[in-house]
């Protein structure tokens, strides 16, 4: 009896065990489906929350409100661009500003029309002289004009700068890379994930351009357009030429470091021939009046106590 009753009771205890497992599993899929999703959606927040506010408000807005020019202007016929339009456009790139040619406009429209209202502002506001208050009003005017085409061609020149300089070391370290057995591109990207230099930025974007199905040599020609650096175009034209004719490509980057170094010393030697030009402005302009006053001056009061 007691026997039955046990054999009883555990065929019950399977039986529970058995309807129970199908609808344990359902929930601990259901509850494994919810923690990743609340993982993805606390993950795409945090990513979201470290952008700055210029790119989660304003570049989006900016790129809305030209879109939207882009689809009203839609209609009219194409305009062949002018030769200070593509060199805006070739400066914009050069600069590695993340803005298209109409975005750049927008920027600079909106800019000129608050500058100009806050000129009326003063002009109706300050109480100075008529002149005065022209000459300001003026002034705020031309003030995003000039100001943003300065800061374009500093912008672009502070690049081209940092090409200049960072590009004999990052050869220098992908001759290495390339000798211990990796190849160009895997070179590239490597150091590209260690130092996130200008030139490595640019040389891993050509290589995300291959990846993504443009042809290598497209890819390159962009990029050396797009910095307008002419030793780097000489490197792409070597690189070109190498993959062209079967050359190895560290014998390539051998010869190209080695010439990028005696360019540099070059340069760094031209730049200290100049040097005591630029230090002859100073002493002429400063050092030398007052030397001619202290030498001068007591000489210059004795005569003109004499000739009194």
């Amino acid at each position: 009896m007691r026997l039955a009753v046990l054999f009883f009771t555990i065929s019950v205890f399977l039986t529970l065990v058995a309807l129970l497992q199908n609808f344990g599993m359902k929930s601990d899929q259901m509850r494994k489906r919810f923690s990743q999703v609340i993982e993805t959606e606390r993950t795409y927040s945090d990513e979201e929350l470290k952008k700055s506010f210029s790119e989660r408000v304003i570049k989006p807005m900016i790129k809305r409100i030209s879109d939207g020019v882009k689809r009203s202007a839609g209609n009219r016929k194409p305009v062949s661009q002018s030769k200070a339009t593509l060199k805006l456009e070739k400066q914009l790139k050069a600069s590695g500003l993340a803005l298209s040619l109409q975005e750049y406009s927008f920027i600079k429209t909106t800019l000129i029309l608050l500058f100009f209202l806050s000129g009326i502002v003063l002009f109706l506001l300050l109480p100075v002289h008529m002149l005065l208050r022209v000459v300001i009003m003026m002034v705020m005017w031309n003030i995003p004009m000039f100001g943003t085409a300065r800061f374009l061609t500093s912008r672009v020149k502070k690049r081209k700068d940092a090409i200049l300089r960072e590009l004999p070391e990052t050869m220098d370290v992908l001759v290495v890379s390339v000798e211990a057995g990796l190849g160009l591109d895997a070179a590239i990207v490597r150091q590209y994930a260690k130092n996130k230099n200008v030139v490595l930025t640019e040389l891993n974007n050509a290589i995300r351009e291959v990846q993504m199905g443009v042809p290598r040599r497209t890819a390159l020609k962009e990029m050396a357009d797009r910095c307008d650096v002419k030793e780097l175009t000489v490197f792409i034209t070597a690189l070109l030429q190498a993959d062209q004719l079967g050359v190895p490509i560290k014998s390539v980057l051998d010869t190209q470091a080695d010439r990028l170094r005696v360019e540099r010393k070059q340069r760094i030697q031209a730049q200290a021939a100049k040097a005591p030009i630029k230090i002859m402005l100073p002493t002429v302009g400063f050092i030398f009046p007052v030397i001619f006053i202290i030498l001068l001056g007591p000489a210059a009061v004795s005569m003109v106590s004499t000739l009194r």
